[in-house]
């Protein structure tokens, strides 16, 4: 019994110390990802268009949700996400819907059946997350005109300003609202 208890505790702390990324969010660290220009990728949409991170970006600002149809959390953040998104856009911030590991199908249900509009990509193997180091769900990556990724973070913040300097819930006009990001 003990050897197993440091058998497992081992193969943690290994996992720990091999991982920036594991290490980083295990210890509340930043993220290795932050101040780095972001790598590019091409996915497929819902729709089935090949779709060019870069080239859909063009120049402007932009955030990356991660996200999974089964994740209560993820869910949750799409709900706010959706509620804001016009003004995103008229503040030029690009938002871009990143299914991890499930089928189109799947996705595709879900997302009509609670009425999310969007530019929606498929990450159906988990390539692109694993590329990114995104351990958990929801994750997102602020990235700012220039492509370098501002911050990541597991919820959406309340105020942009501190990453984009541009737009916070109170410059959104939502005041009817308590928080569009409250956990409701």
């Amino acid at each position: 019994m003990m050897n197993k208890i440091f058998f497992i505790l081992f193969i943690s702390m290994s996992i720990l110390l091999i991982s920036p990324q594991a290490h980083s969010q295990f210890f509340f660290m930043e993220d290795p990802n932050v101040g780095k220009e972001i790598s590019d990728f091409t996915l497929n949409s819902l729709k089935g268009e090949e779709v060019n991170f870069t080239k859909f970006r063009d120049g402007q600002k932009s955030i990356l949700f991660f996200w999974a149809t089964w994740c209560p959390h993820c869910r949750r953040e799409l709900k706010s996400l959706n509620v804001i998104r016009k003004e995103m856009d008229k503040q030029g911030i690009k938002i871009v819907l990143v299914n991890v590991g499930e089928p189109a199908r799947i996705v595709k249900k879900y997302l009509e059946k609670h009425k999310i509009d969007g530019l929606v990509l498929l990450d159906k193997e988990g390539a692109l997350s694993e590329s990114y180091g995104v351990i958990g769900l929801p994750t997102f990556f602020f990235v700012d005109g220039e492509g370098v990724v501002k911050d990541v973070t597991h919820s959406l913040p309340k105020k942009y300003e501190k990453i984009f300097k541009v737009v916070s819930v109170e410059d959104l006009n939502l005041s009817n609202q308590t928080s569009v990001f409250s956990h409701q």
